[in-house]
Order: C-alpha cells, then structure tokens, then sequence
C-alpha cells in the first residue's frame, strides 16, 4: 500500500493530483484545510491538504462459513487457506495492517495538534467570538477571516477593548455580506426566475414577494410555474394567486412560453417558479437551464434553507452553478439557531445575499437582508 500526502489550493487540485498520481483506484483517507507561511497562524494562504492510498489487497470476501463455524474465527484461517484464496501472505496483511494503525495514529496526533495550535494563534479577546461562530456553524476560513481581517483593523489598545473587539466583529461580518440586492424593477418587464432543490420553501417566498409588489408597490404581477412534478405545487400557486388576485400560468413544455409572455406584455413582474429536485439530477438541472433559456430572466435567485447541513448546501451551491444564479435568498430561519449557514453560501459562490424569509405567512415572515441583522444573529446583540 502507498500513502502519500497532497497539499492544493483547493480540493479539486488536489484530487486531480491524487488521481494522476494514484490512479483512479486511490482512496481518500483524508482532507482538511490547513495554513501555509504567515504570522502565528495568521494571514498565511488557506489550502487543503489531502492522504490518500493505493494498491490496497485487503480482501473482504473470506468464505463466511469460515466465520460461522468456528469460534475463534480469525485464529482458525490458516497460512493455507488465505494463500490458497489468493488473500496475499499474512506476513503482507499484517503489514498493511501495521501502516493503517500508524496512518491513524498520525492523524489523530495531527488532529489534536491543530486544535491546540488554533487556541493559542487565536488572541484571547477573541476566542469567545471563535467559539461563537464555530458554535454557529461558520465555516473555520470565514471565521479566520473574520478575526484576520478585524485583528489588522484594530489598534493594541482597542484590541483589550471587549466591546470595540465585538463591535469590529459584527462590522467585518457586515462587510462580507456587502451591499444585499433585493429584486430592483427595470423600466422594462422584469422576468425574475427561482431556483433550488425540492423543500426550500421556494412557492411560498414566490407568493410573499407578489404580494408585496401587488398590494405595497401597486405593480401588476403574475406567477408562472413549471414545477409540474411537486404533488399539489401548482395547486398551492393558484391558491396564492387566487387571494392575491395575480393571474398563475403553468409551463408544461417549452414551446408553450412565447405564448405565455406575449399574454403578460402588460404585466411589469413576472414571477418563475421553477422544479425542485434532488441538486444531484443532472438531468433536471438540464432542464431548468432550457427553461431558463427560453425565459431569459433579469434575474435568477437561488432559494437554500437556513437549516440544511453545511456540506449538503456546499454540494447544493455547486451543483446548480451551471444555472448562473447571481444572487440567494435564505429561507426558515425560525428552523435553525445556526445562521452560519449565511456566511457561508456568500463566501463558496461570491453571490449577493437578498432576502430572509422566516415563516410560513403570506405576504408577511419576509424581509431584505440585513448585514447588520445578521451580525446580531451570529454573535449576538449588546
């Protein structure tokens, strides 16, 4: 067995030498970021480190009567039996055995190491607000990041002020939301399309802004959706644009869209609610993008909930880049005491955060980001 250690600027380089070098076979023992150069763990580069193996010949299909019948079930195979199954010598298995113990044993080693050193790079005024953030989920870059970013900012002084500590946090935080870009009306018609995998809420938030741009801004609306897969979803739009007295149109094919605009030339915002499905369908998200083609959109929004998992959103986000979304809105936040969720969906896309949705009620349980708000959110008010 071969074991070799890989360090990239991100994971994709590294798999791509793992591959190259390995072969398709190798397997992956581990990944995880890690700091190159700087000052006392601080403003090094970010890159990830990958082990990884190969020519693994542990065999896993003994006979299981073997098993079964004996008590003692690995002292009963003999040196016969294994050679005799094409298992490799037990001189060889034990080897291999011996170098996944110490591969172990050096991970965990490695492991305890880089906790120790993260507590001790982090200056003391601001490992409460690191425990904070990790506590929320916020993706340890974003948090050192954060604390980089304000440490350079503030003064020796200010730095032994607790409260000018927290006030630069929430500060920096704001700025990696930047300027959020909710839906601006063009003097021309505005086709505004919604993405994102089935759950998210993306029907009802569609209702919420209709009814905020029918009854508050006095625009003409109409929804259009082609999520013709979801059991009731169209069922559910009407409903809304029912109350809300907004014409529904649902897309079944394509073909059908010409007509569809050309019966909603006088509307000024147009609505697109599109399928949800599972982010790894690629041929659904092939799909959408046709309908998006045909659409042609001013703006595409991608709907995540606040309350998926971190990995499952990265792989959300990754998955429906291809659909050119520009901006997110973040839904059921009443779901989740974890907000890391936000920072983290800006900083793997580089989108604009837009709005916050926060229940089930129409027209209201909506909101336009806040970077401030979410600051609050994340470490907490005063």
């Amino acid at each position: 067995m071969k074991i070799k250690t890989y360090v990239a600027d991100n994971v994709q380089e590294a798999f791509y030498k793992v591959k190259t070098e390995l072969g398709k076979d190798a397997v992956i023992l581990q990944t995880k970021q890690i700091k190159k150069g700087g000052f006392f763990g601080f403003f090094g580069k970010r890159m990830v480190e990958v082990i990884a193996a190969n020519d693994i010949t542990l065999k896993t299909d003994i006979p299981k009567k073997t098993f079964l019948n004996n008590s003692n079930n690995f002292a009963s195979i003999t040196k016969k039996q294994i050679e005799a199954n094409n298992y490799g010598s037990i001189d060889e298995i034990k080897n291999e055995m011996e170098e996944v113990k110490s591969l172990l044993n050096k991970m965990y080693s490695e492991q305890k190491k880089d906790n120790s050193v993260l507590n001790i790079n982090i200056p003391e005024p601001f490992i409460e607000h690191w425990e904070r953030m990790h506590e929320m989920q916020v993706d340890n870059e974003v948090i050192h990041k954060i604390i980089e970013n304000t440490q350079r900012n503030l003064s020796e002084t200010e730095i032994t002020d607790k409260t000018k500590v927290l006030n630069a946090l929430k500060n920096e935080i704001a700025l990696l939301i930047d300027k959020v870009e909710p839906i601006r009306l063009l003097d021309k018609k505005n086709i505004v399309a919604f993405i994102g995998p089935t759950g998210v809420g993306k029907t009802t938030t569609i209702a919420k802004l209709a009814a905020h741009f029918a009854l508050y801004k006095e625009k003409k609306v109409a929804m259009i959706t082609a999520d013709t897969f979801r059991v009731g979803a169209i069922e559910q739009l009407k409903l809304y644009g029912d109350i809300l007295e907004i014409p529904v149109y649902v897309v079944h094919s394509n073909t059908e869209i010409e007509n569809i605009l050309k019966n909603l030339v006088d509307y000024e915002l147009l609505l697109i609610d599109t399928m949800g499905f599972s982010p790894n369908n690629r041929i659904q998200i092939k799909k959408v993008k046709s309908l998006l083609d045909y659409l042609k959109p001013n703006d595409i929004f991608m709907v995540i909930s606040a309350a998926t998992k971190n990995t499952d959103m990265i792989e959300i986000l990754n998955n429906y880049r291809e659909l050119n979304y520009k901006k997110i809105i973040v839904t059921k936040l009443d779901e989740t005491k974890s907000y890391g969720t936000i920072l983290n969906a800006i900083n793997i896309t580089g989108c604009k955060l837009s709005y916050l949705t926060t229940g089930q009620n129409v027209p209201d349980d909506i909101e336009v980001a806040s970077g401030d708000k979410i600051a609050d959110m994340i470490l907490g008010a005063e």
